[in-house]
């Protein structure tokens, strides 16, 4: 049973509060505390493959995230308005698909979109029930400009990163792809 402390007395049982200081370290470098407590284990963890794709990745999406939100996109939303195209309708499978997002959350984003008037649901001749999805004029502006900012941010971002390298890692990212597609663990 626990018994109440008066107002100023500490309490040996409970780690101490920690000062906003420590908290925001703590933020900026996660893992670093607990590391050092569960020795190898964490430092596989964060230098493993699916951690160092997932930080390269961040890497990146900084400096491409201000460009999204000053156009009013998300991430999520922009990896499917760059996929799609104002003559061309695709179905939601394949959208899905190119923009690596699952079906539930495409079609939230596609509710979204066209709300915007970014896109444009048009119905198949084959079966009403289905749509395919096209970019609408405003979308087709819309991608225009943010791709103008995306691509000044990516040749800057190449450029830091150096061009062979960049093709060096993109060479090794589809063969990772490919090898790993449809392989099944023993």
């Amino acid at each position: 049973m626990r018994t109440r402390l008066k107002t100023g007395e500490a309490d040996d049982r409970r780690p101490a509060r920690k000062s906003a200081a420590q908290k925001k370290e703590k933020r900026r470098a996660p893992g670093h505390a607990e590391g050092s407590r569960r020795g190898g284990l964490t430092q596989e963890v964060e230098t493993g493959l699916p951690v160092a794709l997932l930080r390269a990745r961040e890497a990146v999406m900084f400096h491409m995230r201000p460009i999204l939100r000053a156009h009013g996109f998300t991430e999520q939303q922009w990896r499917v308005l760059r996929k799609l195209d104002p003559a061309v309708p695709i179905d939601k499978t394949t959208l899905s698909f190119r923009a690596t997002l699952l079906m539930p959350s495409l079609l939230r984003i596609l509710k979204d979109l066209e709300e915007a008037d970014l896109i444009r649901l048009v119905s198949s001749d084959r079966n009403p029930r289905l749509s395919r999805v096209v970019l609408s004029a405003k979308g087709a502006g819309a991608v225009a400009r943010t791709s103008a900012d995306i691509e000044r941010a990516m040749k800057a971002v190449k450029a830091r990163i150096g061009e062979g390298s960049v093709a060096r890692l993109l060479e090794l990212l589809q063969t990772v792809e490919s090898r790993l597609t449809g392989f099944s663990l023993p």
